[in-house]
């Protein structure tokens, strides 16, 4: 190993693994598998919204998601088109989440006040999760819930 040393680069090697260790400790730490990883399915209903000023339709999507890390993505549609949602967020250890859903509008009927399709929404989504389902409704707006399962 003396021998070794003498190289230049393998003594620049050696020094560095300390720093290396260190920084790649706490992203390992922060980057934990939790029992809600791996692979979900979610069903997004949104019965018909009859307000005195508001008559938007009802509707049900059905779509794939995933936790990894504890982080909950999941998709319907294609980004950037109308009709897309993308639902992400952390999933505390004890199954709780507040997610965010971003999504475009496809059909004016089956939006708010006749939305017009292409436009952009946000709004949140609050969940509780067991090991293999769960539940959720939307914060804002519509009533809207959502059905998590395996």
């Amino acid at each position: 190993m003396e021998q070794l040393m003498n190289f230049p680069l393998v003594h620049k090697a050696v020094a560095c693994l300390p720093v290396v260790a260190c920084l790649v400790g706490p992203a390992a730490a922060q980057a934990q598998e939790t029992v809600f990883d791996g692979a979900w399915s979610v069903v997004m209903t949104c019965p018909a919204h009859n307000a005195a000023d508001d008559d938007a339709k009802g509707y049900t999507h059905r779509f794939p998601a995933e936790i990894q890390n504890g982080r909950m993505r999941a998709t319907h549609g294609k980004p950037g088109e109308p009709g897309w949602h993308y639902l992400h967020g952390k999933i505390n250890l004890d199954g709780s989440a507040v997610l965010r859903l971003d999504g475009i509008v496809s059909n004016a009927k089956y939006a708010i006040h006749d939305a017009e399709r292409g436009k952009e929404y946000t709004y949140r989504v609050k969940a509780q999760l067991q090991p293999n389902s769960g539940v959720g409704q939307r914060l804002t707006g519509r009533v809207c819930e959502f059905a998590f399962s395996r």
